[in-house]
């Protein structure tokens, strides 16, 4: 028998049997006359039965790790019978009001990149133009994921966390919970190495756990379906209709490991394979999509020499660059699939002058042709010009801001937004 399950046994038969030695010890010491002494002592005997119950069910609580929140043995059982492994500890699971959650998930969501790391990504999605002027990404994607939210998983520490709206006997919260479970005994069972891995690893990793949670959960309302005829939660239409109001993408991050993850995450658990694939993740977004699974390794092209403080270096992936191409509609779309490599580079040449370029490797040159004529429309897009620039034509923005997307390598497209002409065409001959 597991600890966390000998313990609250131990428990639970020590205080019962205390309950039942007071009973007994009352009944020795009664007076065999008068009813309603009777009566009384047997009223004061329920409220300390029920005084003992309630302690009982405090330190069994404690016992399984329930932190501030009791789970239910069955749940934790389910999980680990669905996933074939076991809680290293006791998983931890608090409750919060509905109002903090959101606050809590932006400081998770914030703390994850570093200090200023956020800060420098954002400034760099807005001038690739992944984000707006206006969007704050950490701000944006916290409501995404607390908007109509049960309960959350905090990456961060490796517990989880339920609203003070939960409600244990709800089909739909406790599904939310098993979700949360198994993203716990996810992380206990293959913790995150130390320091960040890349945005590109970092969300490949999440889009794998947490579709596989959410696989996990789809057995549980199967189960539930099969047992009660719950046929399943209704969608939350305001959710819904929040992430429709979402830049593309804020959007699509919040959705990869829904739509993707677990698409990869159920073919794993249908072949027995998934604890190999927890242990392994994809390094790259392209393993989830159709035409990136056959590549093996992203072969990123190098960028060129910069001036200046480098500010940040990264990768969107296939990911990124499909979300990049959304607003010029569903034509643009297999361009993407073309995707070998990328990186950007966010630097400064003074406090005030911050430059961003971008490569991306194509998988071929007829490939390359084609993104290039798409960038074109967006850079077009981006600065408000009627017409395409041409290869290496750098346009100004009412910003003030210099972009050009020029041809570096035949099967290589390289994004400028510079804050200076001279930059500009430093990157873009």
């Amino acid at each position: 028998m597991r600890p966390q399950t000998l313990l609250p046994c131990l428990l639970g038969a020590a205080l019962g049997a205390a309950g039942w030695m007071q009973a007994l010890h009352w009944k020795s010491a009664a007076p065999a006359a008068g009813d309603d002494d009777s009566a009384s002592r047997i009223s004061a005997l329920e409220s300390e039965i029920e005084l003992l119950r309630r302690e009982n069910e405090s330190l069994r609580s404690l016992a399984q790790g329930g932190g501030d929140f009791r789970i239910e043995p069955e749940l934790i059982t389910f999980v680990e019978q669905a996933l074939g492994m076991s809680f290293r500890s006791s998983p931890q699971v608090h409750q919060i009001a509905v109002e903090e959650l959101r606050g809590r998930i932006q400081a998770s969501i914030e703390s994850r990149y570093g200090p200023h790391g956020l800060d420098s990504r954002e400034q760099a999605w807005k001038l690739m133009g992944l984000l707006g002027s206006e969007d704050r990404f950490g701000p944006q994607l916290a409501l995404t994921k607390s908007e109509g939210a049960r309960a959350w998983f905090d990456d961060e520490s490796g517990e989880g966390w339920v609203t003070n709206r939960f409600d244990p006997q709800s089909i739909p919260d406790q599904a939310a919970l098993v979700r949360t479970l198994a993203r716990i005994l996810i992380h206990q069972n293959n913790p995150p190495a130390d320091g960040w891995p890349g945005d590109e690893i970092a969300t490949s990793r999440e889009a794998l756990q947490h579709g596989t949670a959410i696989a996990i959960e789809n057995r549980f309302l199967a189960r539930q379906a099969l047992a009660t005829g719950f046929t399943g939660a209704q969608e939350d239409q305001a959710a819904r209709g929040l992430l429709e109001t979402m830049p593309a993408y804020i959007r699509g991050l919040a959705t990869f490991p829904s739509v993707l993850g677990i698409r990869l995450a159920t073919r794993l658990m249908d072949q027995e394979e998934i604890l190999s694939g927890l242990d392994k993740p994809p390094q790259f977004t392209a393993a989830y999509f159709p035409a990136g699974e056959e590549i093996e390794k992203p072969n990123p092209p190098l960028l060129p020499p910069t001036a200046g403080n480098q500010l940040l270096e990264e990768s969107t992936g296939m990911l990124g660059l499909n979300l990049w191409l959304e607003p010029l509609g569903e034509e643009s779309a297999p361009i993407a699939d073309a995707w070998r490599g990328d990186r950007y580079r966010l630097f400064a040449t003074d406090e005030t002058e911050v430059h961003l370029v971008w490569d991306l490797r194509l998988d071929s040159e007829k490939s390359a042709d084609a993104f290039s004529t798409a960038a074109r429309s967006m850079v077009s897009a981006i600065a408000g010009t009627d017409a395409d620039p041409g290869v290496g034509e750098i346009v100004s923005t009412q910003e003030e801001r210099f972009i050009a997307v020029s041809r570096p390598a035949p099967d290589i497209v390289r994004f400028v937004n510079a804050a200076s002409q001279s930059t500009a065409k430093s990157l873009a001959p």
